[in-house]
């Protein structure tokens, strides 16, 4: 009886407990519904004051973090889209919004200009942007002194000097400014010029390729006629630059100054040998950028062809960051206006291509900046689209390169990560894992799947069917399968993997080095990946060790054990495909070895079970009739589905 009221008590104690915890729960929920609902209520609050001149919004977290900066031509009526979110972007952006501000200006001109230089300064998550800008280099001519020099630098500044760039390939970069020190007789030293007496030049000027300023050999008006034809060079006016040079040579020749003369007779040799190698031309086109953008679900890219006087005379390629949940037209308008506010080369026909939103905006500034009209057209049919699509497709080639090599970053870092994070004594180039399946007891198999330097190595992957093992028991067939990879490894004198992986937990990684120590392996590294919670079971030890889900080196292990339970999966339904055909056979006369094999082929890793009547009739050889009769036959001896170990 005591013991019945003492159950009794225990009952109405937890049931307090619960009724407490949903209590609270409840109550929880309802503070943080209340919360959210006043500051979606602020903030619509703040857009309702928000005044109707042009102007720059920011969006911001709960932490006061910048999500997000954009421009409007009217602020309140921009900020009023935002409330009713009408694209997947703006909704994940008002889901962490929660407080807003805005900054007015006088014109939507500057409202782009500041909005620019706010993306710049804050770098919001929510903003598309180059990656790394700071890192692409310019060359810079030092028009602020009397005698200017070229040089490579990666800031920008506003000193009164010509400015060239972005290159997005430093050594494209550094060779365009070693061709016009060979070209041009333009000084290198770094000095501050007119000195107060002269000095004696360096060698530069003894092998015709400085006109030693510093000895006051040449006058300044002189020299700035040659930073003038660099700067033609650098502009991509090439034709107009062999004109001027040409005249020269031959004004020096009738004046009998032959030194000079064979100066600029070697510029124009010079020149005419890099307009040899341009290889692509649009007799059609003056001075006009090709602009595209291509992405896929983390990444992205920009591309620019750039046409001076009808030739092709370099193409750009950018990384974009801050995509997420952003379209190719968004990512395209972000690009161009950071890259054309920054940049003095800008050419008065720009192609795009997708259509921009601010584009009035962002003509009207840049041609006063200019101070000649500026266009931005997106093509849509005739020669300018079929070079927009040579465009795109570049675009999109030099994206799958800036995804392989980001890949291939991550599989190294990844890589060093496990052999620091498992106290390995190299870097695990050789990786292999193994999973268990089965039908619910019956048919067990194997599977393993080996990877080389990150990657999957298909020559490896090894399916293994269950000799020694009834029933379900993960940890006998595992212990089977890596004796049986192993011994094999012994008997072929082949190199052990770096590192095994089992798909399970202590048991089963238990099982498996007791299965190495059996050979006499007892230095192999072995872990175990459970499915769960993602944790990394080492030999003997208990609590299993936790890694960084997102990290580089959980994605490769996570990785591994994934593509083994698929290669296991797809192993099973094979053999159920097999054993349903062998019953077809037996069954139904028309269906022959042929068949069989053709069904094998077409329905290879999915269940034939569950095809329809249009997908049997896909098979070559089958028609309605069979196909009706396989149909039926396959629902009448369906076999359950393949499901892989439960650790």
């Amino acid at each position: 009886m005591r013991r019945l009221k003492s159950g009794r008590r225990r009952k109405s104690v937890l049931a307090m407990d619960l009724e407490a915890s949903l209590a609270f729960s409840v109550e929880a929920w309802r503070r943080t519904s209340q919360i959210a609902n006043m500051a979606t209520e602020q903030i619509a609050q703040k857009v309702a004051r928000a005044p109707l001149d042009p102007g720059c919004y920011l969006w911001k977290d709960s932490a006061g973090e910048i999500l997000y900066v954009g421009k409007a031509d009217r602020l309140r009526n921009r900020l009023r889209n935002y409330l009713k979110p009408e694209t997947i972007k703006t909704a994940f952006l008002m889901e962490r919004a929660a407080d807003l501000e805005w900054i007015t200006t006088e014109t939507s001109t500057d409202a782009l200009i500041l909005e620019d230089t706010l993306i710049k300064k804050h770098k919001p998550r929510f903003n598309v942007r180059l990656k790394d800008d700071k890192r692409f280099p310019y060359l810079c001519v030092s028009t602020s002194e009397p005698f200017p020099r070229i040089f490579l630098t990666r800031s920008v500044r506003k000193d009164g000097n010509r400015y060239f760039g972005p290159y997005t390939d430093v050594r494209a970069a550094r060779h365009i400014l070693d061709l016009i020190h060979k070209t041009f007789p333009i000084r290198k030293v770094r000095q501050k010029l007119p000195l107060p007496r002269p000095r004696r030049p360096c060698m530069n000027f003894h092998i015709n390729r400085c006109l030693a300023p510093c000895q006051g050999n040449v006058p300044e008006s002189e020299y700035k006629k040659i930073v003038d034809e660099i700067i033609l060079f650098l502009e991509g006016k090439h034709e107009l630059l062999e004109e001027l040079v040409r005249k020269r040579m031959e004004e020096f020749s009738q004046a009998m100054d032959f030194e000079r003369a064979a100066i600029y007779r070697d510029i124009l040799a010079s020149l005419r040998r890099f307009q040899e190698r341009q290889s692509v031309s649009r007799p059609s086109a003056a001075d006009e950028d090709v602009v595209a953008v291509a992405r896929d679900d983390s990444y992205a890219q920009a591309v620019i062809f750039e046409y001076r006087n009808g030739n092709l005379t370099g193409r750009k390629a950018f990384p974009l960051t801050g995509i997420e949940a952003s379209d190719e037209p968004e990512i395209l308008q972000s690009f161009v206006r950071e890259y054309y506010l920054a940049s003095q080369a800008i050419p008065s026909k720009i192609l795009v291509s997708h259509a921009i939103e601010e584009k009035s905006s962002l003509e009207d500034w840049l041609s006063k900046k200019t101070s000649r009209k500026i266009r931005i057209h997106q093509p849509s049919r005739g020669p300018n689209a079929t070079v927009m699509e040579m465009v795109k497709k570049n675009a999109e080639l030099l994206l799958k390169e800036q995804i392989i090599k980001v890949k291939s970053k991550d599989r190294s870092s990844g890589l060093a990560e496990i052999q620091h994070f498992l106290q390995l004594s190299a870097i695990p180039e050789i990786i292999e894992c193994y999973d268990i399946s089965h039908f619910q007891g019956r048919s067990t198999v194997a599977s393993g799947v080996q990877f080389q330097n990150g990657e999957p190595r298909k020559a490896g992957y090894r399916r293994y069917v269950i000799r020694s093992v009834g029933g379900i028991d993960d940890p006998a067939s595992m212990r089977e399968v890596i004796a049986r990879r192993l011994q094999r490894l012994l008997n072929e004198e082949s190199a052990l993997p770096d590192l095994i992986v089992i798909d399970g937990g202590t048991t089963q990684l238990q099982a498996a080095c007791e299965a190495a120590a059996a050979l006499g392996i007892t230095e192999l590294p072995m872990v175990g990946l459970a499915k769960k919670r993602e944790e990394i079971y080492l030999p003997g030890e208990s609590i299993p060790l936790t890694l960084d889900k997102n990290s580089a080196g959980m994605r490769i292990l996570r990785h591994l054990r994934d593509e083994a339970h698929r290669f296991g999966i797809t192993h099973q339904r094979i053999r159920s495909n097999r054993a349903q055909l062998k019953i077809l056979e037996q069954e139904i006369p028309d269906v022959g070895l042929a068949r069989i094999k053709a069904m094998l082929k077409h329905f290879e890793g999915r269940k034939i079970a569950e095809a329809s009547l249009e997908e049997l009739m896909e098979v070559p050889g089958i028609g309605e009739k069979l196909a009706a009769k396989i149909h039926a036959a396959l629902h009448e001896t369906k076999t359950p589905s393949a499901s892989g170990s439960t650790e």
